[in-house]
């Protein structure tokens, strides 16, 4: 299988550099539309037309006769007004690329017949309706972002607005280009629904008399990088110092697109495996420093289970906090020429791959994981505990940390208590063996284990550093 080389595409750049341009054109259009409506109230003319009551049959007009025609809508209480709002801008699915079009072959085949999920005209009836419509519109439902343009685009929605979205799903689908007439395919044991290899969509491309590199390219790690790119504070022109400015006048750093964010999903589609180079250097940046530990929880589908795809793992879990969850998944949808093919999951429980990040720091001030660990003197707080009373386990110490994990990922709101071993990360059923082979040692093996972090003795006691050698060694 060839292995495609990490690109940014000139072509698909240049037409996303062309398509710019559009949305000043229409904010140079809305200023100009204001401007005009302030000049008619200026002049006390009225910049809506009014439908005018229909006379009555007869000539003469009484009172009883215009009430008749003119008839006042019938009286709704401000709550229930409210209330129907709230219900009729609230989506059952969640709403792909918000404020741009999206793509007919980045949407699933339920996405492309869902259309009028919601109905916008009520932003439309009048000043009062638009301001708490949109605030219902973003705080109602969720979203999924299948462009790092659409995602950029959403700074166009206010701060005080965007603070409230605590959930967003990324849909990223590897892009391949090539100059020359071949065939790429994904194996078929991407996935057990997959009854044979599946044909890549690969973009052609002249070949170019130029030194950028030639053959099978791929905009997937890319456009990850990119996509975090878009995560990052945009452009505040209020934030901007004076010249000169002093370092106490400097006004504070303009938050990130989405500050209050809690839980990223990520979805890779077309990602197969030894088929894409290891991820670009600027990954590491974004993830572990400029977004480093900043989310509670994120949930990986579709990523490629060679050595390329847990180096990406181990950089995205750079955006959890301490205790944070990593979801790690099979895909769960595919791309195809016209539309993305859904992938089967387990119906009762999705089966994945559950980790927690650094859990041991918060216990012992250190991590016994050396990755992500470099945080240069600052401070993040740990990720929350999870609401609710776990089940007694007798294996619950200093050692295990309990968290709430989702039976499916379409509905993360049904959950089940696991419990996770803080020195791996990984569920403790799967470590258990390895974690008590030290409760027991000495000349008769009847001597227990004082644990070296909380000074007892319970199951998988922590052992002091010179055992801890040989536990790695094992």
């Amino acid at each position: 299988m060839s292995i495609a080389w990490e690109c940014r595409d000139q072509a698909d750049q240049a037409e996303i550099y062309y398509n710019q341009p559009l949305r000043t054109k229409v904010r140079r259009l809305e200023d100009e539309n204001m401007n005009l409506k302030r000049l008619l109230r200026e002049n006390g003319i009225s910049w809506q037309t009014r439908p005018k009551c229909t006379k009555a049959s007869s000539s003469r007009v009484t009172r009883s006769s215009a009430r008749a025609v003119c008839r006042p809508l019938p009286h709704i209480p401000v709550e229930i007004q409210l209330r129907i709002m709230s219900f009729a801008l609230t989506s059952p699915h969640p709403i792909v690329d918000p404020l741009c079009r999206s793509k007919p072959e980045n949407l699933l085949p339920r996405e492309k017949s869902k259309t009028n999920q919601i109905a916008i005209h009520f932003l439309a009836t009048c000043k009062a309706y638009h301001v708490e419509g949109t605030r219902y519109l973003w705080a109602n439902n969720s979203f999924v972002f299948t462009t790092p343009e659409a995602l950029r685009n959403f700074s166009e929605v206010p701060l005080k607005i965007r603070r409230n979205i605590k959930e967003v799903n990324f849909r990223i689908i590897a892009k391949f280009y090539d100059d020359e007439e071949r065939v790429h395919k994904i194996n078929r044991h991407h996935h057990p629904d997959l009854k044979k290899p599946v044909t890549l969509i690969v973009h052609r491309r002249a070949k170019e008399n130029t030194l950028a590199r030639r053959g099978f390219r791929t905009y997937g790690w890319y456009q990850l990088a990119d996509f975090l790119m878009a995560l990052l504070p945009p452009f505040d022109p209020s934030t901007r110092p004076p010249p000169g400015a002093s370092a106490s006048s400097i006004p504070p750093s303009t938050p990130n697109l989405l500050p209050s964010l809690e839980k990223l999903r990520i979805d890779f589609l077309n990602f197969g495996e030894d088929m894409l180079t290891i991820p670009p250097p600027q990954l590491h940046e974004l993830a572990s420093h400029q977004l480093g530990c900043t989310l509670n929880e994120v949930t990986l589908t579709g990523l490629p289970s060679d050595e390329t795809g847990l180096r990406v793992s181990n950089e995205l879990a750079g955006l959890l906090k301490d205790e944070g969850l990593l979801i790690d998944h099979a895909p769960t949808m595919i791309a195809q020429k016209n539309a993305i093919r859904p992938l089967n999951c387990d119906e009762q429980e999705c089966h994945y791959a559950a980790k927690v990040v650094r859990a041991m720091r918060t216990v012992t001030g250190h991590s016994h994981d050396d990755i992500h660990s470099h945080f240069f003197g600052a401070e993040f707080p740990p990720a929350p505990k999870d609401e609710g009373q776990p089940p007694f386990s007798f294996y619950h110490s200093c050692r295990t940390i309990w968290k709430r994990v989702p039976l499916k990922l379409d509905n993360t709101d049904e959950r089940k208590w696991m419990l996770f071993d803080r020195l791996s990360g990984l569920p403790w059923d799967d470590v258990e063996d390895e974690a008590t082979m030290f409760d027991f040692f000495g000349d008769d093996e009847e001597e227990e284990l004082v644990c070296e972090n909380c000074g007892e003795i319970h199951p998988g006691a922590i052992p002091p550093m010179e055992m801890m050698d040989l536990y790695d060694d094992l």
